[in-house]
């Protein structure tokens, strides 16, 4: 019966039950959380202040950084949907830091936010650009499509109209 009800469906990847306890970054603050089970996608979490269902989170267990959104929750547990693949054997083989990794100076953060604002302002220049390509390259497409179509009409009407001018003229010639 369950194979009957499961037949549309693919089937799910096997989960890798494990006990990892991490951070997690929810918004400006940090808190505890213990991975349940990982697969190549996601994880199941549990904490005492769960994130809502549609929320992004940043996991970390050592050096590596979980990023992913919140596809349900319910009571402490919650399960994410990682942005990459994940290795479960990395994660599960990763210590945990001794401490917490040193915190950068505020030069270094405005310096990085100005290369941050260039680097987005050159992106979003080359986006218009692209963008005002794609739109002028789309009216040359439909405008050589419309003159196409009416060459090929005038050519019909000019057809159909020339036989019957044809005969008429023919008549009075032989006149």
């Amino acid at each position: 019966m369950l194979a009957a009800l499961q037949s549309g469906f693919r089937p799910r990847e096997e989960r890798i039950t494990v006990l990892i306890p991490s951070r997690m970054r929810l918004g400006a603050k940090w808190v505890d959380v213990v991975i349940h089970n990982v697969s190549s996608r996601g994880l199941m979490g549990g904490c005492d202040e769960p994130p809502t269902t549609g929320s992004y989170v940043e996991i970390r267990r050592g050096t590596i950084v979980i990023v992913g959104r919140v596809q349900w929750a319910k009571g402490r547990f919650f399960g994410v949907k990682s942005q990459d693949r994940l290795s479960v054997k990395a994660l599960v083989d990763e210590p945990r830091l001794a401490s917490r990794p040193p915190q950068k100076t505020d030069d270094a953060g405005e310096r990085r936010a100005e290369r941050r604002l260039t680097q987005e302002a050159q992106l979003a220049r080359k986006v218009e650009r692209s963008r005002a390509f794609a739109s002028a390259f789309q009216f040359l497409m439909i405008a050589a499509a419309g003159i196409t179509l009416a060459v090929i009409a005038a050519q019909g009407v000019y057809g159909v109209l020339s036989r019957p001018a044809d005969a008429i003229n023919a008549a009075l010639a032989g006149k």
